[in-house]
């Protein structure tokens, strides 16, 4: 039976909003609407190259930062690396002309630029997550020579797959050079539509859920904080987003070594970093067919796949992330890196 009291409670608690993002940090760098957060920490840095986390352009930066106890960037900080966040910001009608190229060519090695002169390292190690991940394959296959480490957090690199995206995105069913003339840029209700249409009874049975855990406060807390970075969403540039679906869905260009930015050819076989890639078993976003072809199509002789069970936000935020993907995550840098006893 249903506790009017604490149901009660549970509404006044959800008409607040979360305490999102809260590791402290401070921008470094401002390009256009983007942004380079750096994060403080208490302690001098323990290892020498800062690492620098690439986000997809879909959605806010802050779900590696979500909430106190969810927090893969304070988790990070606190185990001694430097450690730095891009967010991309929110484009508005003056960035619909703004392309893939530009973010891959122009803001990624403007941004890893000055991370290295802020950390005083001649080279970065990149995170890269969803879509921000085929981003940083791609920086890193156009620029080796600045890429210590990659990491790979479900990140898609073989877009012929059977997920409901791939489907969706197809030629047949999706006009994107229509879409992109008709709107400019992605709109944010579309995006949002389309991700809530992979699980649509989802959106009645978390309630559900919410309900039958209300009174578990870490359960309730981390339903608002992720519901509210679900729902503040952001559009996609108009002429990048029509690149990515064009030669990464529909033509899966990528995979083929036949994608080029500025009339380069992105061939992954050009990245010799250490590469750790992660995927998530039961991805719907991701499905590992998508994600683990990355390891056989990259040059590097440093080669590791880490499979977790769980969907594509558990490998960042839920319990195999805090248990696996994270611990894992750090040893796997650690023994890739150099230690910094003087700090910075």
């Amino acid at each position: 039976m249903l506790d009017f009291v604490k149901f009660s409670e549970l509404l006044t608690k959800m008409n607040k909003p979360p305490r999102i993002a809260p590791t402290p940090s401070r921008v470094i760098y401002r390009e256009n609407k983007l942004r380079v957060l750096h994060y403080k920490s208490k302690t001098k840095p323990k290892f020498q190259t800062p690492l620098v986390i690439v986000n997809s352009l879909i959605n806010k930066y802050y779900i590696l930062d979500l909430m106190p106890g969810k927090s893969f960037v304070s988790y990070l900080v606190e185990q001694g690396f430097q450690v730095y966040m891009v967010d991309w910001g929110v484009p508005d009608d003056a960035d619909c002309e703004v392309t893939l190229e530009d973010h891959i060519n122009r803001y990624l090695p403007n941004l890893v630029r000055k991370v290295s002169r802020h950390s005083g390292s001649e080279q970065v190690s990149l995170l890269g997550y969803c879509m921000g991940g085929t981003m940083a394959l791609m920086y890193a296959a156009l620029y080796p020579e600045s890429v210590k480490n990659l990491i790979l957090l479900a990140t898609p690199v073989d877009f012929e797959n059977d997920s409901l995206l791939s489907q969706w995105a197809r030629p047949d069913y999706f006009d994107v050079d229509a879409f992109v003339d008709s709107h400019g840029n992605a709109p944010v209700e579309v995006l949002k539509s389309t991700f809530m249409m992979l699980k649509p009874t989802k959106n009645i049975t978390k309630y559900t859920s919410l309900l039958e855990n209300m009174d578990n406060e870490e359960f309730v807390q981390t339903f608002m904080a992720f519901d509210y970075w679900v729902n503040d969403a952001v559009p996609v540039a108009g002429e990048t987003f029509r690149t990515f679906i064009k030669d990464c869905y529909q033509k899966n260009l990528l995979k083929k070594n036949r994608f080029k930015l500025g009339g380069q050819a992105v061939r992954l076989k050009n990245i010799t970093s250490p590469v750790l890639n992660i995927l998530a078993e039961h991805d719907d976003i991701v499905p590992p067919k998508s994600a683990e072809i990355a390891l056989k199509l990259i040059g590097s002789s440093d080669k590791t796949e880490l499979r977790v069970k769980g969907g594509h936000h558990g490998v960042s935020i839920g319990p195999k992330a805090l248990g696996i993907v994270w611990p894992k995550t750090v040893a796997w840098l650690a023994e890739r890196d150099a230690s910094t006893p003087q700090g910075n």
